[in-house]
């Protein structure tokens, strides 16, 4: 017997294709505006919004296909953010933390039908019918998908598409949200001297910010993308995602101190119920500041650091961006100040500093 390839059915197709454009949208409103598309095309309706609410304080976003423009944000935003709570889907969903796909009418919600909210936003909008799926918020927060009709309402076909579909919105905004979060947390953490490392349950490195890899590879240890934490240096780091329970709040732990060949880092790690987990690496903040103590100028502690980390003379100068004849000039004050007058004594008494251990 044979049996002939076929392919996917049309609808299949474009729900395949709506799922790798969310995964790979580059921020939350392009993944936004992609699925409220992608929507409207499996689900034909009069629109697709994604909204975020924030009923405690009365302000509400929201993106639609299709885009309705500035006037209309302006006409009717005001009324849907004094009356949301008007809607029965958005009560429940705060209430309850449903996450099936329901609509007006179902399962004794009741509907909107005759409230303040109808009159002055879905009435004059000819919408009768709704379709809404949540997505994971913080409490008090509701961020949902909405498919809105006129009086022909959603029939079952209707309903399982959505309900298929919804696995992947919520994949693919944690995903984005994660990669968003991440790209701000890198840039400000990064501004303040730290390097942020993501790892799996396994304790395998995912993504790594633009300064860890260096930032951790002068310490003599190894955070590159895919890399799985050695159990030596990094031990306490697995040791607190081993203790982590996902079913409990997470908590950043302690500054751990992480000792690799060439001196030793302060690591912060903060876990995560979904994952990955964050770790957070820099060197240790009072290490400098015993090399002022010792009388070392703010440059000289710079090259000090560097020095003590393995770089040669021509790395430090790339390093700061100076002169290798300002970096023998620092040199020369570094090793005057420490009472030594080779590199590897330079080194050792450096360490022993950064470390906060007794010189031997």
């Amino acid at each position: 017997m044979t049996t002939t390839a076929t392919s996917p059915a049309p609808g299949a197709e474009i729900l395949l294709d709506l799922v790798d454009r969310m995964i790979g949208a580059a921020d939350l409103d392009s993944y936004a505006r992609t699925a409220c598309a992608g929507i409207r095309e499996l689900i034909p309706a009069l629109s697709v919004s994604y909204n975020e609410l924030n009923p405690p304080a009365g302000r509400a976003f929201a993106l639609i296909d299709p885009d309705p423009g500035p006037g209309w944000f302006r006409r009717y935003q005001p009324p849907f953010e004094a009356y949301m709570m008007d809607n029965p889907l958005v009560r429940h969903a705060l209430s309850t933390g449903d996450t099936r796909v329901l609509g007006w009418g179902d399962d004794g919600l009741g509907t909107v039908h005759g409230t303040t909210l109808d009159r002055e936003f879905y009435q004059p909008n000819g919408i009768r019918s709704q379709l809404a799926v949540v997505l994971p918020a913080p409490p008090g927060v509701l961020v949902a998908f909405g498919v809105n009709r006129g009086e022909e309402g959603f029939d079952p076909a209707d309903r399982r598409i959505f309900a298929l579909l919804r696995p992947h919105l919520v994949h693919a905004y944690r995903a984005v949200q994660l990669r968003a979060d991440s790209a701000m947390l890198g840039s400000t953490l990064g501004a303040h001297g730290w390097a942020v490392v993501l790892v799996d349950d396994d304790g395998r490195v995912t993504t790594s910010s633009p300064g860890a890899v260096p930032c951790a590879a002068r310490y003599g240890l190894d955070v590159a993308d895919g890399t799985l934490l050695p159990d030596g240096p990094l031990a306490a780091v697995r040791a607190v995602l081993a203790g982590y329970d996902p079913a409990t709040p997470a908590t950043r732990s302690a500054p751990l101190p992480v000792t690799g060949p060439a001196g030793t880092l302060e690591a912060v790690v903060v876990p995560s119920a979904v994952g990955p987990h964050v770790v957070l690496l820099r060197p240790r903040p009072d290490g400098p500041q015993r090399l002022a103590a010792v009388g070392l100028t703010p440059r000289q502690c710079q090259v000090a650091v560097e020095l003590a980390a393995g770089a040669t003379g021509e790395q430090i100068a790339r390093q700061l961006g100076i002169a290798p004849a300002t970096v023998r000039k620092h040199l020369e004050a570094v090793f005057a100040r420490l009472g030594v007058r080779h590199r590897a004594a330079a080194v050792a008494r450096l360490r022993s500093l950064l470390d906060g251990t007794p010189s031997r």
